[in-house]
């Protein structure tokens, strides 16, 4: 998703991971925050310049989350994610 589409995103919007098709989980959006500021994007690599993230909370399995450590934690359904990390399936 790119800026313009993350800055008309509400809460209530269904949205899917962007980098992968075959991913049948959906999420519901929760709650939007711009980010201004250089960071390393996650997903894209290299660095930017804003951001929104996201919090969304999962409809069915959710994705794999890795925490600082390096262990994998399983069935977090509230999670934050860049905005190009998602795809808008439906807007409310």
């Amino acid at each position: 998703m790119t800026l313009k589409d993350a800055k008309r995103l509400k809460p209530g919007a269904l949205v899917r991971r962007s980098w992968n098709p075959d991913c049948k989980a959906t999420a519901i959006v929760l709650h939007t925050e711009y980010v201004e500021g250089w960071h390393r994007a996650k997903l894209l690599g290299g660095k930017k310049k804003e951001r929104f993230d996201v919090t969304v909370r999962w409809i069915g399995q959710p994705p794999v989350v890795w925490d600082p450590a390096g262990y994998m934690k399983k069935n977090v359904m509230e999670q934050t994610h860049q905005n190009w990390e998602l795809m808008v399936v439906q807007h409310v």
